[in-house]
């Protein structure tokens, strides 16, 4: 099935359905294989390092925080959010998976497909990456070309593109799924803007 050694691993993959995922990671001593518990991933470091990082963390919390450092002093919660100070904001990928974590494990979604996909954008858009931010080489920059999901029991995948943030659906059910022919769409890219006058 593999020939030779296992390349380096520049992408990570996670698996997922309904009720749990896991990430899989070929690295130069073969393949590894973790439960996910929190669902999220981003590239390098490993996996396993990723999970150990969110240690750090283990003390941010969506509510307003306590007074645990000096309670004889009166310290006093100036602006709301303040639960989640430290949490990492640098576009770095450990900064990235523990801010997309704290987002995915507190965010809350509605009850409908609509309000789940749009929270699940809401959710990415904490740890998308702008063009200009983060330089490559002299002139290219990395950026978030694209965002995706899909409803796996529906058939249907959802997008936005960098420069069209408007989500876009492509309904796999209405396709001829036996056709031998490779079914493509285009990729919107123009921003799609809806005037309401």
């Amino acid at each position: 099935m593999f020939g030779g050694t296992f390349p380096v691993a520049s992408l990570h993959w996670l698996i997922a359905d309904a009720k749990e995922a896991i990430t899989v990671e070929v690295m130069k001593d073969g393949m590894h294989i973790y439960e996910n518990p929190i669902g999220v991933l981003t590239n390098n470091p490993p996996f396993e390092q990723q999970m150990f990082l969110l240690n750090n963390y283990m003390h941010l919390s969506p509510r307003q925080p306590e007074n645990q450092f000096a309670p004889e002093v009166a310290l006093h919660t100036y602006s709301r959010g303040m639960g989640a100070i430290g949490l990492p904001g640098d576009l770095s990928s450990a900064s990235r998976f523990a801010r997309v974590a704290f987002t995915k494990m507190h965010s809350k979604s509605g009850d409908t497909e609509e309000e789940s996909v749009g929270q699940f954008f809401h959710i990415l858009g904490a740890v998308e990456q702008q063009r200009g931010c983060c330089e490559v080489k002299e002139g290219e920059y990395e950026y978030t070309i694209y965002t995706s999901c899909c409803n796996a029991t529906k058939g249907i995948f959802y997008y936005t593109t960098y420069d069209n943030r408007q989500i876009t659906a492509v309904a796999m059910q209405k396709e001829n799924l036996d056709s031998e022919q490779l079914i493509c769409y285009p990729m919107k890219k123009q921003e799609q803007i809806c005037y309401q006058n």
